[in-house]
């Protein structure tokens, strides 16, 4: 599979973002010689799962903060309908999301969702 790097371009107070068949590196050096503002570069790195719907998946919105800094940030995700508030907990603490350690995660919200096995091209408005 060919590399692809994602670009996030900050201007101002707007934020772009570009897709480009490369590596991280090679993405950096395109960024460094042609984009202004502020930057960051994300490179996938590989694939795992599929893309098979099941009946159901819980919807978590968790709180993460630093015991040292007292940022916080929020995520909010799909995960497997097994898991738990536990689950979640342990799978996140200690890792760092948006420059925040997350030492401390509270499990804001979590709810059982069903999504649809294709997308019918419906809009949901009467043409």
């Amino acid at each position: 599979m060919p590399a692809v790097s994602m670009i996030r371009q900050k201007l101002g107070n707007k934020t772009f973002t570009s897709y480009v068949p490369a590596t991280a590196e090679a993405a950096k050096s395109f960024a460094e010689a042609l984009l202004p503002g502020e930057y960051e570069i994300l490179e996938k790195i590989g694939e795992n799962g599929n893309d098979n719907v099941t009946d159901g998946y819980k919807i978590f919105t968790v709180m993460i903060e630093s015991d040292e800094t007292h940022d916080k940030t929020y995520l909010t995700f799909v995960s497997k309908i097994g898991k738990t508030s536990d689950d979640v907990i342990a799978g996140l603490k200690g890792k760092t999301f948006n420059g925040v350690k997350a030492d401390k995660v509270v499990v804001i919200n979590s709810r059982k969702v069903t999504l649809a096995t294709s997308d019918s091209g419906d809009s949901g408005g009467e043409g």
